[in-house]
C-alpha cells in the first residue's frame, strides 16, 4: 500500500507536465480536455489518499500486536530467569526494556520501516521519471546522491553509541527512581531527601546532556541534507532554465522535474529522523535480546500432563540432602558444603547458625529458586532437580523475614499461593479465616475495609510484625506439604510470637517444615535442630540435646540477651 501511494504520487506531477504542456500552452483547449484533466488529477489524490489511509489501517494492529506479544514473551522470560540474573540486574534497567524499548520497536515497526521502503521505492521510481523527463536534470540529481550517503554514513557511526548511551542512562534513571520511592521512609527518617535529589539531578543531567548531543547530531545531519538538496534544486533550475529557452525541455517536462524533487526531497531530508529511528529500534533489540538470549533454566508451566492441586494434597513429605553444593555467582567459597541431612515426613527442623552461615540459601534450594552446583534434594525420594517446577513448589510455601506484599488486598495477598478457580467461595473464605487466626493476623478485620482493605505498594502501610504475619498467612493458606519459614517471627513482640507459636505447633502437626531461627522461642517449635557454622553443618539433635554444644549454647544465650534488652 506505501509503495503504491508513493508510486501514484510521483505520477500527479507527470500529469501536470501533460496539463501544461497540451492545455494551459494550447491556444483552445476544449471543455472535454480541461476536464479530463481536472479529473484526472483528483483520481490520483484520492487513489493516494485511500491508500495512505488502507496501509495506516493495516499497520496499526499489526504492530501494536508486536509490540504486545514481545512484551508478553519479555516477562514470561523474565519468571523463568532464575534469581542470579535478577540478583546481578537492576529492576529500572528491566522496567525499560519491557516499556520504553519495546515502544521504539514498535514506532520501527509501525513507521520507520515502512518508511524507509517508501522512501526507497520513491527514490527509484523518481528517478526513473527524471531520467524520462531530462536526462541531464536526472545526473545532477544522482550526483548529490553519494555526497548524502556520506553525510548519513557519518551521523549513523556518531549516533549509534550515543543512542545507547542514552537508553542505557535512562534504564538506570529509572533504577534511582523506584529505588528512592521504594525507600522513602528511610531517605527521609535520615534526612537525605536532599541528597537523593542531588544523585537524581546528576543522573538526569547527564541523560539531557546524551539526548541534547543527539538532538544536535540529528540536526546537523538535516541541515547538510537540506542544503545539499537546496544546492541541487539551484544547479537543476539553471540549467533547466537554459534547456527550455534553447527548445530542449518544454515547460511542462520542467514543472514536472520540480514537482517531483519536490516529492522526493522530504524522503532525502527525512533520512537522518529515519536512520536515528532505526539506530534506537536496533538498540532496543538488542537490550531486548541482552534479556532474551539468557538461558532461563526453568519451566513455569506443566509438561508432564500432571495437575496441580487448588490446595496441596497428601502427607507430609520427607526431605534428604545428599551431598549438596552451592555457590553464588563469583563468590569465593561455597555459601553451603556437603550438606547431607535427612527430614523426617511431619518434622518441624529448625536451622541455626550465625548471619552468613547459609540458613536462608539453604531453604532457598528446596524450591529451586537457586540451583545446586552439586549433590542432590530428595523429595520423597524424588530428585527435585527432575520434577517440573510448578509441580515441585506446588508442595511447598515459604514465608521469608523481609515480607514482600503487592499493591492488593489482604484476601489476595493471603490467597495468592491458592488455585482460587477451582474452589467455590465458601472454601476460599474458610482458607482465609484459619490462615490469619494461625498467624495471629486478627488485626486484619479492624482495617478500614477488614480483609478486602487494599495495603499499598509492598504493604508499606503495614508494620513490619504485620507484614510477617500476612506473609506468614499466605505460606500456611497454600496448604503446603512442605512448610518453609525464613525467621518469619523476628519482627514481632515476645507476646505475638507466643501466640503465633502455639498455633504453629497445633498447626504443623501434618507438615513437613523447615525453619530458620534466632530466638529461642522460635526454635523452641523444633522437634531437632541443625547448626549451620561455615557452610556446614556441625551438629544435630533436639534443643536440650544442642545446649550441650558450646556454639549452639552462645548463639541461644546471645539472642535471647537480645531480647530480654528489646
Amino acid at each position: 500500500m506505501a509503495i503504491s501511494s508513493t508510486s501514484v504520487a510521483l505520477s500527479i506531477p507527470q500529469v501536470l507536465a501533460w496539463v501544461i504542456d497540451h492545455l494551459v500552452g494550447s491556444d483552445s483547449p476544449s471543455r472535454r480536455q480541461v476536464l479530463l484533466g481536472g479529473a484526472i488529477m483528483i483520481a490520483l489524490g484520492l487513489l493516494q489518499s485511500g491508500l495512505m489511509f488502507l496501509r495506516r489501517m493495516l499497520i496499526i494492529d499489526t504492530s501494536t500486536t508486536v509490540e504486545m506479544t514481545m512484551r508478553m514473551r519479555l516477562f514470561d522470560q523474565l519468571m523463568r530467569l532464575p534469581l542470579s540474573f535478577h540478583d546481578a540486574w537492576g529492576s529500572g534497567q528491566l522496567l525499560t526494556r519491557s516499556t520504553s524499548d519495546l515502544a521504539l520497536i514498535r514506532r520501527w515497526v509501525s513507521f520507520g520501516s515502512v518508511q524507509a521502503i517508501t522512501s526507497g521505492a520513491a527514490l527509484c521510481v523518481g528517478i526513473f521519471y527524471l531520467s524520462h523527463g531530462s536526462g541531464l536534470l536526472a545526473l545532477i540529481f544522482l550526483a548529490s546522491v553519494p555526497v548524502t550517503l556520506v553525510v548519513l554514513w557519518r551521523f549513523q557511526k556518531k549516533m549509534k553509541a550515543l543512542t545507547r548511551k542514552s537508553q542505557q542512562q535512562s534504564g538506570d534513571l529509572a533504577t534511582k527512581v523506584e529505588e528512592s520511592v521504594q525507600g522513602i521512609r528511610v531517605l527521609k527518617a535520615l534526612g537525605q531527601g536532599s541528597n537523593a535529589l542531588d544523585r537524581f539531578k546528576t543522573g538526569a543531567a547527564e541523560l539531557m546532556d546524551t539526548e541534547m548531543a543527539r538532538s544536535r547530531a540529528q540536526g546537523s545531519t538535516f541541515v547538510a541534507t537540506s542544503t545539499i538538496t537546496a544546492i541541487t534544486l539551484a544547479i537543476s533550475l539553471w540549467v533547466g532554465l537554459r534547456q527550455v529557452a534553447s527548445g530542449s525541455l518544454s515547460v511542462g517536462e520542467l514543472t514536472a522535474f520540480f514537482a517531483t524533487i519536490a516529492l522526493l526531497s522530504p524522503h532525502v531530508e527525512r533520512a537522518s529522523q529515519l536512520m536515528g529511528m532505526w539506530l534506537d529500534a536496533r538498540v532496543a533489540v538488542d537490550r531486548h535480546r541482552e534479556v532474551m538470549s539468557t538461558p532461563a533454566g526453568e519451566n513455569i508451566v506443566l509438561v508432564n500432563g500432571a495437575t496441580v492441586p487448588a490446595v496441596s494434597s497428601g502427607e507430609a513429605a520427607s526431605l534428604t540432602f545428599e551431598h549438596a553444593t552451592f555457590a553464588y555467582e563469583d563468590a569465593a567459597a561455597p555459601v553451603l558444603s556437603d550438606i547431607s541431612l535427612d527430614v523426617r515426613p511431619g518434622e518441624i527442623l529448625a536451622l541455626v547458625g550465625p548471619t552468613g552461615s547459609g540458613k536462608s540459601t539453604l531453604l532457598q534450594l528446596l524450591p529451586r529458586l537457586y540451583e545446586l552446583d552439586s549433590g542432590s534434594i530428595f523429595l520423597d525420594e524424588q530428585d527435585i532437580a527432575q520434577m517440573d517446577l510448578p509441580e515441585l513448589r506446588s508442595a511447598m510455601s515459604i514465608a521469608f523475614e523481609e515480607p514482600v506484599l503487592f499493591s492488593s488486598s489482604v484476601r489476595d495477598n493471603v490467597l495468592l499461593g491458592v488455585n482460587r478457580e477451582r474452589m467455590s467461595e465458601a472454601e476460599q473464605e474458610q482458607i482465609l479465616r484459619d490462615a490469619l487466626r494461625v498467624s495471629s493476623s486478627d488485626f486484619a478485620a479492624q482495617l478500614p475495609e477488614g480483609v478486602d482493605t487494599l495495603i499499598g505498594e509492598e504493604g508499606l502501610s503495614l508494620s513490619g510484625g504485620q507484614r510477617q504475619r500476612l506473609s506468614l498467612a499466605r505460606a500456611i493458606a497454600a496448604h503446603p506439604r512442605i512448610l518453609l519459614l525464613d525467621d518469619p517471627l523476628s519482627a514481632l513482640d515476645v507476646r505475638t510470637e507466643e501466640a503465633v507459636v502455639s498455633m504453629l505447633k497445633e498447626h504443623l502437626r501434618h507438615t513437613t517444615t523447615l525453619l530458620t531461627a534466632h530466638r529461642p522461642s522460635t526454635v523452641a517449635l523444633a522437634d531437632r535442630v541443625a547448626l549451620l557454622e561455615n557452610g556446614k553443618i556441625t551438629a544435630i539433635g533436639t534443643h536440650q540435646q544442642m545446649m550441650r554444644n558450646p556454639s549452639y549454647a552462645r548463639l541461644m544465650m546471645l539472642d535471647e540477651q537480645k531480647g530480654e534488652v528489646a
